[in-house]
């Protein structure tokens, strides 16, 4: 085997040659669309949660910190269920891990929103609560892991290796355009309740799981028959763990400065009053998805680049952002920061993971895809962590100047990384 960088093409898996051409102009198939709009609502649940929960979080009695805990631990369930489902679709098969994954996302929403709604009544016992709060997120958990590992299989089994990347930035540009438009619900009916949001996504969730179960087929794995499989995929292989090493660093500098987007909002930039926070949070998380999602369609769709070559633009660009951060002193320059935000997670998860799935064997994708969904969640596990401790104990700014240095280094260190292809 030989290293060779992707820029582009030159990664080609030769038994597909033939069907790359095709491949490249049929890529929106139907089977794509309807995956993109449940991989949309998981996003949408997901940025809902982040607008509907940090705001009345001390209005039922929590602390940041507690807060936190509830995000870390659930976190925590969500990574190692990834890598369970991961293999589990394997054999279960990835239509149905995703129709799991989807009724999971919606029965765990619907008991914290009603958890959350119950914790607004009245006051409550807090150390209760918050035991409730984590039984509904952990139910959520272990069984809505299995969207993202069922997904990033489905396309790595439906898309060749020329076409990896962009089929992994389908996944960045679902979860982009779901974080922009979560804000846009949280805040246009959150005069309705502070939770009522969360009950419009439980109904989306639902949506999507039945037109995925009565419309998509299971897809053909295109595995060779005399190829059998190795054993279990390792995280620490050294086809993957490059890759897998910065998407949980990457997640971990993300999530911890997310988590507190509203905090900071009003700390840092004088933003009072929970509702007026929730709208100037949702504002920020809009800038950021939106960038990403023009990136997706616009650079990525537009232009053959390859997975190395959009982590070393992707890094630097999220250090711009937080450099920007670090100096905000106003909404816009809040907006301007998370909008390079969104540049770098559509750039760098896309990135990361079509390097990662060309590294290995088709029968070797369900374990990959459980990796690739884990390892965000294992960063977002330290993010919400770190995050708060820092803001706390130390200045508003601090998670920002860590994370700036992190990504520093990231970004040297991509300049080293090449892609070993899986039949090179």
């Amino acid at each position: 085997m030989s290293n060779t960088e992707n820029t582009g093409s030159e990664v080609t898996n030769e038994s597909g040659q033939q069907n790359a051409a095709a491949t490249e102009e049929k890529f929106f198939t139907p089977d794509k669309i309807i995956l993109l709009v449940a991989l949309i609502t998981y996003g949408i649940g997901q940025s809902i949660l982040y607008v509907v929960f940090p705001p009345i979080v001390e209005d039922i009695g929590l602390t940041k910190t507690q807060f936190g805990l509830v995000i870390a631990i659930s976190n925590v369930a969500l990574a190692f269920g990834a890598m369970f489902w991961g293999r589990k679709s394997d054999t279960f098969g990835r239509k149905r891990t995703m129709v799991v994954g989807l009724f999971g996302y919606a029965l765990g929403t619907f008991l914290l929103a009603s958890t959350l709604e119950w914790g607004l009544e009245a006051a409550r016992a807090p150390l209760l609560l918050l035991g409730i709060i984590m039984a509904a997120r952990l139910t959520y958990a272990s069984i809505a892991s299995a969207i993202n590992p069922g997904a990033t299989a489905y396309l790595a089994d439906t898309t060749s290796k020329t076409n990896r990347a962009k089929g992994m930035a389908l996944l960045g540009m679902s979860a982009g355009i779901g974080t922009m438009l979560g804000p846009v619900i949280g805040g246009s009916f959150a005069f309705v309740g502070p939770v009522f949001p969360m009950y419009i996504a439980i109904a989306l969730a639902l949506a999507s799981m039945t037109l995925i179960a009565v419309k998509i087929k299971e897809p053909s794995r295109h595995v060779n028959q005399e190829e059998k499989p190795k054993g279990k995929l390792s995280a620490f292989d050294p086809r993957v763990f490059p890759y897998l090493l910065c998407l949980v660093t990457f997640w971990m500098v993300f999530s911890m400065n997310q988590i507190l987007a509203s905090f900071y909002l009003e700390q840092e930039i004088g933003i009072e009053g929970s509702a007026k926070v929730a709208q100037a949070t949702a504002t920020v998380l809009f800038s950021m998805a939106i960038t990403a999602t023009i990136t997706q369609i616009g650079l990525i769709g537009k232009f053959n680049l390859g997975p190395i070559q959009m982590m070393r633009i992707g890094f630097p660009v999220f250090a711009l952002g937080m450099l920007v951060l670090l100096i905000a002193n106003s909404l816009p320059m809040m907006w301007l920061g998370f909008g390079c935000f969104g540049v770098a997670m559509a750039l760098c998860n896309a990135g990361c993971s079509g390097a990662a799935s060309i590294s290995v064997g088709p029968e070797e994708q369900g374990s990959v895809g459980g990796f690739l969904s884990a390892m965000p969640i294992f960063g977002m596990v330290a993010g919400p962590l770190l995050g708060p401790f820092l803001f706390d104990t130390f200045s508003p700014t601090m998670p920002v100047m860590v994370a700036l240095a992190i990504l520093i280094l990231l970004s040297l260190f991509s300049l080293t990384l090449k892609v070993k292809s899986h039949d090179e």
